[in-house]
């Protein structure tokens, strides 16, 4: 226990060092699991949680059927807006195993049903690693001032307006010039077919009703995903730059992969986001990230299915 503790612990702190911030959330996560254990153990807990792994189910039944019902809207939404795709099918085929997954378990006891449930358990772990890492993201030191700090967009409403989460950024972005933290502010985001302006544009509208000067802003009015966001406004910036990134703390982790696959350091500020959207951000950020590392995960998924099927 004490030298795998002592292995993943080490782990840890060079992938935060390094600024791994998913890997060292799965690395919190697997010690926080193995110290649980440990003291659930020597507590003579585990016969105690094994009374009630009847309310544990139920409970984990609704969380499955609430994600499974929120992957299959989503999927459909995914559908009807860009077409037909095997990833947007398949993700209805997993919304499908979660809905029936924790019926069928009651009265059929196979291989095929463990092996379901602990791909459940891996990706599930996944996602706890997800905001664990972004919570060590946003712990990172950063520097005292950073000369630009890009503001990356999302949509705007019809009317033109920033949304609840978007008005976040801004503000943040707006507190952190005002503290002199920060130089120049690059707002970015393009123009989608249902916005009547380009978000850069909108967010600089409202920065300066938070009296941010005109010539503190820069606009790149071009970018259409999170990568653009950030290859676009590195291209207007000089090399040398010490450069900031801000966006929802939900979606920091992703944007920070993206920010190691153009090798540029960044210092990361994190916005809050409206609690209302909070959980579908997160999830929907989850299979972004899942997608963005699919053959990691891939081969991840399938090492720990072998080594069940071969114990």
């Amino acid at each position: 226990m004490w030298w795998l503790l002592s292995l993943f612990g080490t782990g840890l702190l060079l992938a935060y060092w390094r600024r791994y911030f998913w890997l060292a959330g799965y690395l919190l996560t697997l010690v926080g699991g193995l110290v649980g254990w440990y003291l659930a153990d020597e507590l003579a807990l585990l016969n105690w949680l094994l009374k009630l792994q009847m309310i544990m189910y139920g409970l984990v039944s609704v969380v499955l059927w609430g994600v499974g019902g929120w992957f299959w809207r989503f999927a459909h939404q995914l559908l009807r807006r860009r077409g037909e795709s095997i990833a947007y099918r398949g993700l209805q085929l997993v919304a499908i195993i979660l809905l029936v997954l924790p019926v069928i378990t009651l009265g059929w006891q196979t291989k095929m049903i463990q092996l379901l449930w602990l791909s459940v358990g891996y990706f599930a772990i996944g996602l706890v690693a997800y905001v664990v890492g972004s919570l060590l993201l946003l712990s990172y030191p950063r520097q005292r001032q950073v000369q630009y700090l890009i503001v990356l967009g999302s949509g705007i409403r019809a009317d033109g307006q920033l949304t609840a989460t978007l008005r976040r950024r801004v503000q943040r972005a707006a507190k952190i010039y005002h503290g002199d933290k920060t130089q120049y502010l690059v707002v970015s985001g393009g123009q989608g077919s249902d916005e009547p302006i380009s978000e850069a544009q909108a967010m600089a509208s409202a920065l300066l009703k938070l009296n941010v000067p005109h010539n503190a802003i820069i606009l790149e009015a071009h970018a259409t995903s999170t990568r653009e966001n950030l290859q676009f406004s590195l291209a207007q910036l000089p090399a040398t730059a010490t450069v900031g990134m801000l966006t929802n703390d939900f979606h920091l982790l992703r944007a920070a992969l993206y920010a190691r696959r153009l090798r540029r350091p960044f210092s990361y500020y994190g916005a809050t986001t409206p609690l209302t959207y909070l959980l579908r951000g997160a999830l929907r950020d989850y299979l972004a990230l899942l997608v963005m590392t699919r053959w990691a995960q891939l081969v991840g998924w399938l090492v720990l299915l072998g080594l069940e099927i071969w114990l």
